[in-house]
């Protein structure tokens, strides 16, 4: 796998800056998102930690003799249930808003099968972490109990998530210790449950809407520009527009030569997240009444994991979309409204978790639904 810092560096190197299109040449921006490809993937429950319900460690290759991008995040038991995340590549956990450590990694086993783990750093109040994950001779991946994973109010006052692995096996020893204190059992006296053991899955991919605010331009400005904003540029066929994201990601705008916009599709080196629109949507300079399209959302051959519609409508000047999923059953519960306020050359994409029963009558009245 491509390494993210190598693609960081490369979006990072000054381009052209091509003429800035007109406003009927540019597709409507749907959406804001967040990409990742991860070959690697362990997760743990911590039944004897107070804060922590489960503990995740990440890893994507990087080539021969070179050391893997690794992620470990830990989960909250209650509340909002956030995360705490620590990488060991200083560059991106600065994009990721996450700490970075010096994070000892060792992976046994062999392709094709399960993989062990060892893990230790220091924590962010500076505490030793040792994670251990270990499979017998005889595991094998399977599909079951992989795929597409509910979202179970992890950050989802932050992001909707998209989460799946192609296969997944359980461990057969596990550990991790905090401080000298084994949190992976509980503590005398504790009795937390635990759904499932300790689990590693390959092939991960980690799709996230973020709530809030982003500004897209189609000036044409170089690559990669500032890192609150998406600078899309002519790519391909007319009427497609890429845009390079600090962390090296791409994401692409594939449109009909009016500009009607098919498919929005966020890439991590060969790996996708594409969304497809049926009937493609209509540009914000052929906006005049409301539409309704079917969407689903895939992962590189994983095909329509998610499927549900939109219902879009001009209200002061911003072009609203809700989305409401129709499967998997769970994303039922998690519609999501997207509004985008065109503006000189760009837009500014607002998306936020829509109340359930709102939408399109609350709209027409004018009701506030967020």
């Amino acid at each position: 796998m491509r390494s993210h810092l190598s693609r960081l560096l490369a979006a990072l190197r000054p381009g052209s800056a091509p003429s800035r299109p007109a406003a009927a040449q540019t597709p409507l921006v749907p959406i804001v998102s967040g990409f990742q490809h991860w070959d690697h993937h362990w997760y743990l429950w911590l039944p004897g930690d107070p804060v922590y319900e489960a503990v995740e460690v990440m890893a994507a290759e990087r080539g021969p003799n070179a050391i893997p991008l690794v992620w470990v995040f830990f989960t909250e038991r209650d509340g909002p249930k956030r995360q705490i995340h620590f990488y060991n590549d200083a560059a991106i956990a600065a994009l990721a808003g996450a700490q970075w450590r010096d994070i000892a990694f060792t992976m046994t086993g062999s392709d094709g099968e399960p993989r062990g783990v060892a893990v230790s750093f220091a924590d962010f109040k500076e505490r030793p972490v040792a994670i251990e994950a270990g499979f017998g001779s005889g595991a094998r991946l399977v599909a079951t109990g992989a795929g597409l994973t509910n979202q179970a109010g992890h950050s989802a006052d932050r992001h909707l998530l998209v989460f799946f692995r192609e296969n997944n096996a359980f461990a057969r020893s596990w550990s991790v210790a905090i401080a000298g204190v084994d949190v992976a059992v509980p503590q005398p006296g504790q009795k937390r449950p635990t759904p499932f053991p300790p689990a590693y899955s390959h092939n991960i991919f980690v799709g996230r809407f973020p709530f809030g605010d982003q500004v897209a331009s189609f000036d044409g400005a170089r690559p990669g520009g500032e890192r609150d904003g998406l600078r899309f540029a002519p790519a391909g066929a007319p009427g497609d527009y890429s845009a390079v994201l600090p962390d090296g990601t791409l994401v692409e705008l594939v449109a009909a030569a009016d500009a009607a916009l098919r498919t929005y599709r966020h890439r991590d080196g060969p790996h996708a997240l594409e969304i497809g629109f049926d009937p493609p949507l209509p540009s914000p300079a052929r906006f005049a009444a409301d539409f309704d399209s079917a969407f689903r959302i895939s992962f590189d051959g994983f095909r329509d994991l998610l499927a549900g519609r939109i219902h879009a409508t001009r209200r002061d000047g911003a072009i609203i979309l809700d989305w409401r999923f129709e499967a998997p059953d769970w994303a039922r519960t998690r519609p999501l409204r997207t509004s985008m306020f065109p503006g000189d050359g760009g837009a500014r994409i607002e998306a936020r978790p829509l109340r359930p029963g709102a939408g399109r009558a609350a709209v027409r009245a004018g009701e506030a639904t967020i």
